[in-house]
């Protein structure tokens, strides 16, 4: 049997080299696509239709494991500035970075200023604490995602990346869970907007921007662990896989009515038929 082709973008009537493809591609920009084209992947000498074409995966708690690493990094970098708080990983699970840090500043009686001026400096303690810790300790991936993602590279797929996190410590993040920043090829992080609806809206301008085409919503699916994930999906109009490998159990979410629910990410075969790979 054959090994996989790279993608190929194709007519949606019709199979490579026909005359009919042809007919009805019209003129061809210089990338060899026409505006009516659907994306397809070749597997095994046959067109099949990737039924999303984005996939942004979520971070903590998705890909990489949701231990102590945030909370104690959020906590000393509070510390630094005088603010003695008890991080509780449920209290903003699943928010942006930001959206941590107004939570917790919100306990305080600070003006706005004052606020948007010590977010920007306990943002940059977050980030060297993170980025330091993580190259003193390893950090785990979960179940079957390195062996996932590099499945889908190796299929011409392009994964991309929606999370709260600030964009600077996801690629130390990524290395020290064995697996690499430039595997994903787009996305939206939570230094980029102030909530993850907006997080979101970015992750799909980002993606556009990479595929060269507005990406439809409905071709777009969101992989995450908790219920923000399926709601800043929700809010984009995009599809949701919920997995159960962070606080949240599969009976826990599958309350949010999430499109697939899965509870972890090490069956690459049924993942791959969710998205239409299989």
């Amino acid at each position: 049997m054959p090994g996989p082709l790279i993608l190929s973008h194709l007519p949606s009537c019709c199979p490579p080299g026909s005359e009919e493809t042809t007919a009805e591609a019209g003129t061809l920009t210089e990338n060899g696509l026409t505006d009516d084209l659907e994306l397809f992947i070749l597997l095994y000498g046959t067109g099949k239709m990737v039924k999303y074409e984005a996939l942004f995966f979520d971070m903590d708690g998705t890909i990489v494991e949701n231990g102590s690493l945030m909370p104690a990094a959020f906590q000393k970098a509070f510390g630094n500035h005088g603010l003695s708080i008890s991080i509780d990983p449920w209290r903003g699970s699943g928010a942006t970075d930001y959206e941590v840090m107004d939570i917790y500043l919100s306990d305080y009686p600070f003006s706005d200023e004052q606020k948007n001026e010590l977010k920007e400096k306990i943002a940059e303690d977050l980030r060297a604490n993170v980025i330091r810790q993580v190259r003193q300790s390893s950090l785990n991936a979960l179940p079957g995602v390195p062996e996932l993602i590099a499945k889908l590279i190796e299929l011409g797929i392009k994964p991309g990346l929606l999370t709260g996190n600030l964009e600077a410590i996801v690629g130390p993040k990524l290395t020290a869970a064995g697996m690499k920043r430039e595997d994903f090829y787009y996305g939206g992080f939570g230094d980029h907007s102030p909530n993850r609806p907006e997080t979101a809206r970015r992750a799909l301008a980002s993606a556009s921007a990479y595929f060269g085409h507005e990406i439809d919503p409905s071709r777009a699916l969101v992989i995450g662990d908790t219920p923000n994930d399926i709601a800043c999906a929700r809010a984009v109009h995009a599809d949701v896989l919920a997995v159960a490998t962070g606080r949240f159990s599969v009976d826990q979410l599958s309350e949010y009515h999430p499109d697939h629910l899965l509870p972890d990410l090490s069956d690459t075969a049924g993942f791959l038929k969710i998205i239409g790979a299989a």
